[in-house]
């Protein structure tokens, strides 16, 4: 069952007014953010209220007119003279960089994703870190056998969407805003495989989820912690035609949903099924 607002990802979460939805609340659905902002995007105020605000900002003085900065230039030499010759305060036991293995050891699903290595053009005290290029006829990707530097929001932001409970798996790496562009991952808002006939209805699914959450008692396969997702061992995808089959389908939670249902690495992952571009 895929989300009520047409992002084309597996629904989990029920509202009260019936829709499911990939993420907790409504707002967090990457298709309800795109159309927010695309309703946003060249809308201007109306002349009248344009008209009232320059009426009222009309004779108004700026605080700062004039000014060089917030403090005078007696305070600005108080302030240097106070502080010459004072080691600052992080001068100890403080990293600029994060270290690889501080990043394996406190991210473990993004360190088995992405792979990392230092900059080998930059000594090893600098610790820059180097990934791939998620578009693949770039020069810098994995299947080019590239590197480029990532910025800290990237880096950050890539961690946050594979980390967090309510991240959709996004925010990859590029190198530059051609990639971007050019990459069928990027922006990619609707589902390409998805069918417009379903071989079931909304409550022979609810039926089939429900039967298999209680045969498994609730407990999920690989950890016996409590169990929200059924997962199909064929791709809902490739084969709808065992989307219904209880014996290929099992319970399981969100975390080992995503590490071993839909582990990368295999042929029939969703990430390998999605970077595969046919001629």
């Amino acid at each position: 069952m895929l989300c009520s607002y047409g992002c084309g990802k597996e629904a989990i979460y029920q509202f009260k007014n019936g829709k499911w939805c990939c993420c907790k609340s409504a707002s967090s659905c990457l298709e309800v953010r795109d159309r927010r902002r695309k309703s946003l995007l060249g809308r201007k105020r109306p002349i009248e209220v344009r008209k009232k605000i320059s009426k009222s900002k009309k004779g108004h003085i700026p605080w700062n007119k004039g000014k060089t900065g917030v403090y005078s230039k007696e305070t600005l030499k108080k302030i240097s003279k106070s502080s010459k010759g004072r080691k600052h305060r992080r001068s100890k036991n403080y990293k600029a960089r994060i270290s690889i293995d501080q990043i394996n050891n406190r991210y473990l699903l993004f360190s088995k994703i992405e792979e990392m290595r230092y900059n080998p053009y930059k000594p090893l005290r600098e610790k820059e870190i180097q990934v791939h290029c998620k578009y693949n006829e770039c020069k810098n990707s994995k299947e080019k056998g590239g590197w480029f530097t990532p910025s800290r929001s990237q880096l950050a932001e890539r961690i946050r969407q594979l980390e967090d409970k309510n991240g959709n798996g996004g925010s990859y790496f590029y190198c530059s805003e051609k990639c971007k562009d050019r990459c069928i991952l990027f922006n990619l808002y609707s589902d390409p495989l998805k069918e417009n006939k379903r071989l079931y209805t909304q409550e022979e699914y609810q039926q089939f989820r429900e039967f298999v959450l209680e045969r498994d008692n609730y407990k999920c396969q690989y950890c016996e912690k409590p169990a929200t997702i059924v997962h199909h061992e064929r791709p809902q995808k490739l084969e709808p035609l065992f989307v219904l089959d209880p014996d290929f389908a099992w319970s399981c939670c969100e975390e080992c949903h995503y590490k071993y249902g839909h582990k990368t690495g295999t042929e029939c992952s969703t990430g390998n099924l999605a970077s595969k571009v046919c001629n």
